[in-house]
């Protein structure tokens, strides 16, 4: 079967894999880890599977009620019916990427609205998925590879700013929102290692950060793509932000916030001091500088 071929050549050099995760659950060889049940579909740094676990004894076929693209592949137990579905990605995602989000983030509205419509679990992981190759599976190919926009192409999307305050962070959302929430951490955590061997340092506090973050979901992320996010966040904004460039952008902030509040102010400023009012009477009511209403005025005058 043409998707099982596929499966096997995609599937990481050294997967984990199990029959038993309580038991066996260990890195192998990929030649070894296809005679296990369950395999690790992705490396760390690299999402080539979006996996659902659906468990209901009509999971194999059902897809297709809950109007959404077919799977590549249905892996089926005998006993009870319950499935994992599996859609191919015909071009790797990388989610350990800080200069790269913005596909993390499409590939991550995808997986909403399958694992939505699909009422898949929301607390699977898809860190291992039923092994298609094994053969011990009932095993059923749908569709080939897909590329994001195909998918996205057949589904509803919304973004996680849309969804609802108390939307679970699952699967694809926590390598998101770790992101954003260690990047906008870094960002200003970095000053504090600006020093002989603070990138090191940065890197170990980033770690430590990213562990941190993980008791807010239901499934924390592996400790390898903790790992991965923690280093490509500090590599990022380590070699972006430098002394110079964080006061560059302090002064254009600045300026942008200067511009702003005079607009919101000066005509107030004219106002009073055309009702008679003193340079200081104005900045004291108005909470700025006396050389600030000095300025304004002069520059009203050389306009």
């Amino acid at each position: 079967m043409q998707a099982i071929d596929y499966f096997a050549r995609t599937l990481p050099a050294r997967p984990r894999c199990a029959n038993d995760p309580a038991t066996d659950n260990r890195i192998r060889s990929r030649a070894k880890a296809l005679a296990y049940r369950l395999v690790e579909p992705n490396t760390a740094g690299s999402l080539r599977w979006l996996a659902f676990d659906v468990d209901r004894p009509t999971a194999a076929l059902d897809w297709e009620d809950c109007h959404v693209p077919a799977p590549t592949i249905v892996c089926q137990n005998p006993a009870n019916g319950h499935a994992h579905l599996l859609y191919a990605l015909s071009a790797p995602v990388a989610r350990t990427s800080a200069a790269r989000l913005k596909p993390l983030h499409y590939a991550e509205m995808i997986e909403h609205s399958l694992r939505t419509a699909l009422q898949a679990d929301r607390g699977y992981s898809g860190n291992l998925v039923k092994n298609p190759a094994c053969g011990y599976w009932r095993v059923a190919s749908w569709a080939d590879a897909y590329a994001l926009d195909d998918l996205a192409d057949n589904l509803t999307l919304v973004p996680r700013t849309l969804r609802p305050a108390n939307d679970d962070i699952a699967g694809l959302g926590r390598n998101c929102e770790t992101f954003e929430r260690l990047r906008r951490h870094a960002y200003s955590a970095v000053r504090r290692f600006w020093a002989p061997g603070g990138e090191e340092r940065f890197l170990a506090h980033l770690l430590t950060v990213t562990a941190d973050l993980q008791v807010d979901y239901m499934m924390p992320l592996p400790l390898a793509e903790q790992k991965a996010i923690a280093r490509s966040v500090a590599r990022w904004v380590w070699r972006t932000f430098d002394p110079h460039t964080f006061r560059r952008i302090q002064a254009a902030r600045g300026r942008r916030k200067g511009r702003k509040r005079k607009a919101e102010l000066l005509p107030q400023v004219i106002a009073m001091r055309l009702a008679g009012h003193t340079q200081r009477d104005i900045a004291t009511t108005l909470g700025i500088t006396q050389p600030t209403v000095s300025n304004w005025l002069k520059g009203l005058r050389n306009e």
